[in-house]
């Protein structure tokens, strides 16, 4: 896999991992939201609880149904009582109940129980909750002591006595209570500890009663008595008012939720953020920090302090934020090594080229100095010189000549083998003869005398396109190379074999002579190198194996070389398909 793809799996790995994270906080907020709320509105007023917040906060074991504590807490708080009936409206479970109700209801007995003029002692809310897959009903019921005090206001009314009225204020005044009565037309007729009492009957203290305003500062209740036409309002203090509890209490609690659900989002999202930045940031700045070292000439890759690569753990196994980058790494240390050994090949190359020019100038030198010295022999006139020392001194001043001749050659030779600028002449040669002529020539060369050369061939005749002087030329630089760095009495052979299917021929030069060092195997090719196995004469140009790699490349071939030290060296060249031959009778 490459790395895009590894780094689109990634980011879209961490993406959704990033979006789970923070769904997992949301709803564990929610759910804390939730709970909270049900709490508030438990603690404030039970009788608000929805039918399935309530269900949650039962539990039935069998037979047996167990409520909550928190919610026993706040029905004791309201001074209330609690019932659980089955279908049958037999009563399953009880809390605060009093003595007088009644434990078993029929249809009519609750219809009328539940009913609020029937029922005055109490304020009345149900619920119809399903509890281990059977229906319940959940009876919460609170004191209503203002349905009392407004039946003793009537029924003290039509006596109108002194004494009634006096033990109704007491029953007032115990209860901290108050009441006020209309005419028909609304105007105050009478008014019992209220005194902020409306004159005029105010409709909005009517309203406030029943079921609809539980969580008031005060529990009102009225009557209208068509006969007399009054209109009678009690009203006293509710004992179970919250002022923050609630419909405020929740809207004060969602308002701190979504405060804390907004602190928490902002904490996941710096965290994940931060989280991430390091993730990622880490193998990048690793990566820039490496890259600036490269720029500076620092081909080495930036460690810990404890001397480890930054993505590494103490195993040599990859840290996950690395682990994706890995190929990059790979890339940028190859890179570096690279850039390592382009930067010492180029210190070698200057180096050699030192070297190779004042060996250049040396070996250019000499000759010259010998046609210099044997012109200045020639143009004396101190001496009359024979015929023979004379032509004995041309030929030495040509041999000279041709030697600094060839120098120069090989130097233009290889810059245009160099720019590709080295037309070919190709022409169909029979190339096994060819060779084993340069081989014989190369046997009654006298600087080979003292090495043993031979020639074998597998295919007796091989035809094919090459530049019949650059090919030479070829197989004299490598043979010669072999005879000048190896001493005497090294074996040299020179092979020739044809490769599978026609597909070309093969032209080896092994010697049995010490072998190469690493450093100038690897170096063999190339240009302004003269190296050797061991102390020999290192005159030359030192193009001589690198425009016999260029010639070959130029015919299209390939050549390596193999050594060892102690083993010897093979050069073998390959050479393209060769030319299918015609023959007439």
């Amino acid at each position: 896999m490459n790395l895009r793809k590894k780094l689109i799996i990634q980011y879209v790995r961490q993406f959704f991992g990033f979006v789970v994270v923070l769904f997992v906080c949301l709803s564990i907020s929610l759910m804390v939201l939730g709970v909270r709320v049900t709490n508030e509105e438990i603690a404030a007023d039970p009788s608000r609880l929805s039918a399935s917040d309530l269900a949650m906060q039962l539990n039935a074991e069998g037979d047996t149904i167990r409520v909550e504590k928190k919610v026993e807490k706040s029905v004791a708080a309201h001074n209330g009582w609690m019932q659980i009936m089955d279908e049958q409206g037999k009563a399953v479970y009880t809390f605060h109940t009093p003595a007088d109700i009644p434990t078993t209801y029929t249809p009519g007995e609750w219809i009328a129980w539940i009913q609020t003029e029937r029922a005055a002692p109490y304020h009345f809310t149900y619920w119809i909750v399903t509890l281990a897959e059977k229906k319940m009903i959940v009876l919460y019921a609170t004191p209503a002591p203002e349905f009392e005090l407004m039946r003793q206001l009537l029924v003290s009314q039509p006596s109108g006595s002194k004494q009634a009225t006096e033990g109704l204020q007491q029953n007032f005044s115990r209860e901290n209570a108050w009441y006020v009565i209309y005419d028909r037309d609304g105007q105050l007729l009478e008014q019992w500890n209220h005194a902020k009492a409306s004159l005029r009957l105010d409709l909005t203290e009517v309203l406030q009663t029943g079921q609809g305003q539980k969580n008031t500062p005060q529990r009102i209740i009225s009557r209208y008595d068509q006969e007399s036409g009054k209109t009678y309002v009690v009203g006293l203090h509710n004992p179970g008012f919250q002022p923050n509890a609630a419909g405020d209490s929740v809207d004060n609690v969602l308002e701190d939720a979504l405060r804390q659900l907004l602190v928490i989002m902002i904490l996941c999202i710096v965290f994940i953020g931060s989280w991430y930045a390091l993730r990622v940031g880490k193998p990048l700045l690793h990566m820039v920090s490496w890259i600036e070292r490269l720029s500076k000439g620092q081909y080495i890759e930036p460690v810990s302090r404890n001397g480890r690569r930054a993505g590494m753990t103490r195993k040599g196994k990859w840290k996950s934020p690395f682990a994706v980058y890995k190929d990059m790494f790979d890339a940028l240390a190859h890179l570096s090594e690279t850039l390592r050994m382009n930067e010492q090949r180029q210190k070698d190359m200057e180096r050699t080229r030192e070297e190779w020019i004042s060996g250049l100038s040396h070996d250019l030198k000499t000759p010259l100095s010998s046609i210099f010295g044997y012109s200045a022999i020639l143009e004396t006139e101190a001496y009359e010189w024979a015929e023979g020392e004379v032509g004995q001194f041309g030929r030495t001043i040509r041999e000279k000549a041709d030697y600094m001749n060839g120098l120069i050659e090989d130097l233009n030779l290889t810059y245009r083998l160099k720019n590709n600028a080295l037309p070919l002449v190709k022409e169909s040669i029979e190339v096994v003869e060819a060779i084993r002529r340069i081989t014989v020539d190369m046997v009654n060369d006298p600087g080979a005398d003292e090495h043993v050369i031979e020639f074998r061939t597998s295919v007796p005749v091989v035809h094919a396109e090459v530049d019949p002087s650059y090919f030479r030329r070829i197989i004299v630089n490598i043979l010669a190379n072999a005879i000048k760095h190896t001493p005497a009495g090294t074996q040299v052979l020179v092979s020739v074999n044809a490769l599978e299917e026609h597909a070309g021929f093969a032209v080896a030069i092994s010697d049995n002579g010490p072998g190469m060092d690493e450093q100038t195997q690897a170096n063999l090719f190339e240009r302004y190198y003269r190296g050797g196995h061991t102390e020999e004469d290192v005159s030359g140009t030192g193009l001589g194996m690198a425009i016999a790699k260029q010639l070959v490349l130029a015919h299209g071939g390939e050549i390596r070389a193999w050594s060892a030290q102690g083993k010897g060296t093979t050069v073998t060249m390959t050479f393209p398909r060769v030319t299918p031959v015609i023959r007439k009778d």
